[in-house]
């Protein structure tokens, strides 16, 4: 395509011109003989007395002589646009060596490039043979890291369990714990009272002896009637939910998944869980009313939720509203059903509770629960 632009730029328009300019000129004096050669036919004819076409010949040549001006300036004109073509034609071919040592140059540059470029793409050969041997050994490191996931999924599993098992195991001894230190508590009060019983009695001089195994021995038998109490309450208790996966005994504890006692978002009993309070309710009077009237006792209730947290335009404001409005709930229903409010305790834990701690829909629904168990009353009498 360059060379086909110079040869475009070497043609030379200066002799066509110049020629045209001549057959102008040519042809107008051709014009102006004939234009002569016709005035002297009719010079000839009219020579007699034929002033007016004197005038008018006259008249023809002053017409042509302007003619002939005109074209002399037209001649004039163009040789001067002739001039300035010529330094124009020399211009363009000095910008033509100029284009043509530029066009050397960026052959060069091109060459030099594409060298480049073929070493550029051995080396990206090179590297894309080394990144297909990194893919093929990442992928073999994935599938060994899925692997050992699926493993660590199911020692997890088994942690869980056994996790839950040693929590049901610790919340119950320490549920022992306590009621064996208010029992020492009572020991002691009582062996004040059997040291200043027996200082009264040294006085009196009454034999005393007997009487510090026959007050351990009836601590003794009220523990033992608490843990009956228990037993028996926990025996008909698992008689009532036999079969039924959404309430489960854990420990010295039941536990009631949410979604039987309350619907989505709710803090209010529904019909399914009013059905079962009175149930509990019926069993737990039925229970209390052969067991001793002086043995402290208590039904605590704790509310769970999961750890989403509260949608706006609710009646709580974060859960731990949520779970001891539960909590609640139950409780004043069970006093509704004829228990006696100071054998119940209601508290909320909100999601700080968890029994599993994954983030999924499973553990989130094992997590939205009441809890209760019989405990030893905190209240010394």
């Amino acid at each position: 395509m360059i060379v086909s632009k110079i040869r475009k730029r070497q043609v030379d328009y200066t002799w066509p011109g110049f020629v045209d300019a001549l057959s102008s000129l040519l042809m107008v004096i051709i014009f102006v003989l004939m234009i002569f050669v016709l005035s002297q036919f009719f010079l000839s004819q009219k020579m007699s007395g034929q002033d007016e076409a004197l005038i008018n010949l006259r008249n023809s040549l002053a017409e042509l002589g302007e003619l002939l001006s005109l074209e002399r300036d037209t001649t004039t004109e163009l040789t001067s646009q002739l001039s300035i073509l010529e330094t124009k034609i020399t211009k363009f071919k000095n910008e033509l060596e100029d284009e043509k040592k530029l066009s050397s140059e960026f052959r060069e540059k091109l060459e030099s490039k594409n060298d480049i470029i073929s070493s550029n793409q051995s080396k990206i050969l090179e590297l894309q043979n080394e990144i297909d041997d990194k893919i093929q050994n990442t992928l073999l490191l994935q599938n060994n890291i899925n692997n050992l996931n699926k493993r660590i999924d199911s020692s997890q599993l088994e942690l869980n369990q056994k996790n839950d098992e040693i929590s049901a195991s610790q919340k119950e001894i320490n549920t022992l714990i306590s009621a064996s230190l208010k029992l020492r508590n009572k020991l002691s009060q009582l062996q004040t009272l059997l040291s200043a019983y027996k200082a009264k009695d040294k006085k009196e001089k009454v034999k005393t002896i007997n009487v510090g195994k026959g007050l351990n021995s009836a601590l003794a038998r009220r523990v033992e009637e608490l843990q009956k109490f228990r037993s028996d309450f926990f025996g008909r208790v698992r008689e009532l939910i036999k079969g039924r996966k959404e309430i489960r005994i854990v420990g010295d504890r039941f536990v009631f998944q949410s979604e039987v006692l309350f619907g989505l978002g709710s803090d209010e009993l529904g019909t399914a869980g009013k059905i079962e309070m009175k149930k509990l309710a019926t069993t737990l009077m039925e229970i209390e009313k052969s067991l001793p009237t002086d043995i402290d006792w208590i039904l605590q209730i704790e509310g769970h939720t999961d750890s989403l947290p509260v949608k706006r335009g609710q009646s709580y404001a974060d859960n731990w509203e949520l779970s001891t409005k539960r909590a609640l709930s139950v409780l004043r229903f069970l006093i509704k059903e004829g228990i006696n409010p100071q054998k119940l305790s209601a508290s909320g834990f909100g999601s700080y509770q968890p029994i599993d701690a994954k983030n999924t829909d499973e553990a989130r629904m094992k997590n939205r629960r009441i809890e209760m168990k019989i405990t030893q009353s905190t209240i010394s009498k």
